[in-house]
């Protein structure tokens, strides 16, 4: 992580080798307080750009982008480039 500060990921996500995950990101769960919370993956290489969040049974294949400020509800390819709300 090149800029660590304000960044978030739940102890349950799974993040892939070679990852750049800027500042004020959040990849977290969905239903954290329920019997069956959902936590994202996210793959190798992936850049997840400065205050974007990643919540939930997301998976986020490898050498994708997800540019700042976005907010990833559906699976995202590899590959992909996806801004703003990816639903």
């Amino acid at each position: 992580m090149n800029h660590p500060v304000g960044v978030v990921i739940s102890s349950f996500a799974k993040i892939g080798n070679g990852c750049n995950i800027k500042q004020n990101v959040t990849i977290g769960a969905k239903y954290p307080d329920t019997a069956n919370p959902e936590y994202p993956t996210v793959g190798n290489h992936v850049l997840v750009g400065a205050g974007s969040v990643i919540i939930g049974n997301i998976t986020v294949g490898d050498y994708a982008t997800i540019g700042a400020g976005s907010i990833v509800l559906k699976d995202v390819p590899a590959g992909a480039t996806v801004t703003g709300v990816w639903k």
